[in-house]
């Protein structure tokens, strides 16, 4: 038992002349009344806490419907309310969305493509899915030794698909 659990009472939590009277297990709300007889309603899902009136002194008969105008402003209070207390997570979430939007951008930009340097005896080449050092030498009508004398540092075993070589034209 926690050393403070005599502070968990109605007593202790509300204030003077304020008592609990109901409990809505649909809305989960919690109703006190006031020493004057007036009716508060406290916020969804919390026993203590910010409290709305929601009847002035005097006993309205349970008959009785409530007007328009009441229920308006009563829901008007209760979307404030929970505006209010979600404002600062809200916040948080527009953060960290944001930076998600420019991280994805920043990781998935494309930089811009860089011709290499193929001299006047050779055209840049995209390589393109499928394609191999012998399928190009092929189409171009060349060996592969040629071709790869003519990329430096040329691997035929690791083609990235989208970067460029220089295929050397043929006389």
């Amino acid at each position: 038992m926690s050393r403070f659990s005599r502070y968990d009472t109605d007593e202790e939590r509300l204030p003077d002349g304020m008592q609990r009277v109901g409990y809505d297990a649909d809305t989960q709300i919690y109703t006190y009344r006031d020493a004057d007889g007036s009716y508060w309603e406290g916020a969804s899902g919390n026993e203590y806490g910010h409290l709305t009136q929601v009847s002035n002194g005097g006993r309205p008969s349970r008959h009785e419907p409530i007007d328009a105008a009441l229920r308006h402003h009563m829901w008007e209070e209760e979307r404030k309310n929970w505006r209010q207390g979600w404002q600062p997570l809200l916040n948080f979430f527009l953060i960290i969305g944001l930076f998600l939007l420019l991280l994805t951008w920043w990781l998935y930009r494309t930089p811009s493509e860089q011709l290499p340097q193929c001299g006047g005896q050779a055209t840049p080449y995209k390589i393109h899915k499928g394609d191999t050092c012998w399928a190009i030498a092929e189409e171009h009508k060349m060996s592969v030794e040629d071709l790869v004398k003519a990329n430096n540092k040329l691997n035929c075993d690791k083609l990235q698909i989208g970067s460029l070589i220089c295929v050397p034209s043929v006389i």
